[in-house]
Formats: C-alpha cells, sequence, structure tokens
C-alpha cells in the first residue's frame, strides 16, 4: 500500500519493477504476441508467444515447452547434435590456424585428415537435423 505525505505518493522500489515488467508485457500483447497459459519455469511469469518462438518476457530467454516425452527426447537429441557441431567447428577453426603456419608433411596429411573427418561429421549431423521433426 502507497504511503502519502502531503497528497505525494511514495511507492515500493519492488512496485516500479513489477510495473515495468507489466509494462513490457502490455508492449509485447500490443504488437501480436500471444500471451500463454503456462509460466516461466525460473521465475513464474507468464509466458509468450510470438510466431514459433516461446519465451519470457521477464527472463528474456527462449522457452521450449515439453508435453510428452518424445518431446523431451527429440529436443535433447537436438540440444546435443547442435552442440557436437559447434564443438567440431571450433576444432575446424584451431585446425585452420594450425594449418596456416605449419610445413611439415606428416603434420599437413594428419590436419587434413581430422578435416575430412569432421567435415563428414557435420554433414552426418546436418543430415540427422534435417530428418527430425520440430
Amino acid at each position: 500500500m502507497p504511503t502519502s505525505v502531503k497528497g505525494v505518493f511514495h511507492y515500493h522500489p519492488w512496485l516500479r519493477v513489477v510495473a515495468i515488467e507489466v509494462k513490457k508485457m502490455a508492449e509485447l500483447l500490443k504488437s501480436g504476441a500471444t500471451m500463454l497459459s503456462e509460466t516461466c519455469p525460473e521465475c513464474g511469469t507468464p509466458l509468450f508467444r510470438k510466431g514459433k518462438e516461446t519465451f519470457c518476457a521477464k527472463c528474456n530467454k527462449p522457452v521450449v515447452i515439453i508435453q510428452t516425452a518424445e518431446d523431451e527426447t527429440r529436443l535433447r537429441t537436438d540440444q546435443v547434435l547442435e552442440s557436437s557441431e559447434q564443438i567440431l567447428l571450433a576444432k575446424i577453426q584451431e585446425i585452420n590456424l594450425a594449418l596456416k603456419n605449419e610445413n611439415d608433411p606428416e603434420k599437413l596429411m594428419a590436419y587434413g585428415n581430422a578435416l575430412s573427418s569432421w567435415l563428414g561429421a557435420i554433414e552426418k549431423l546436418r543430415r540427422l537435423r534435417a530428418r527430425s521433426p520440430e
């Protein structure tokens, strides 16, 4: 409850934070986002969907709603495939830097074999991800 001194209201600081959050949610609704009945697992704020993306307005993070065990398996599989691809791309970048200064034929051959193997693995990962239904 606000307190007043000579007609001036003094709000608690947390009320300002709530007002900012509510304003942000109102702006999302005005921009065409839909407020969902589900809440953010981290902060409890209602989730919003705009297009295909579901997100928390307060945390400002995307959220995936899992309805079945199959959805969870699909999500975890996609996360593992994405993570594996990112690791391989980082390794390719490291080898690319090493190749620039390397003159030893044996090392060049080893780097070439590693690159070929990793590029093949990335290709397989991408095919697996493309087959995975969304």
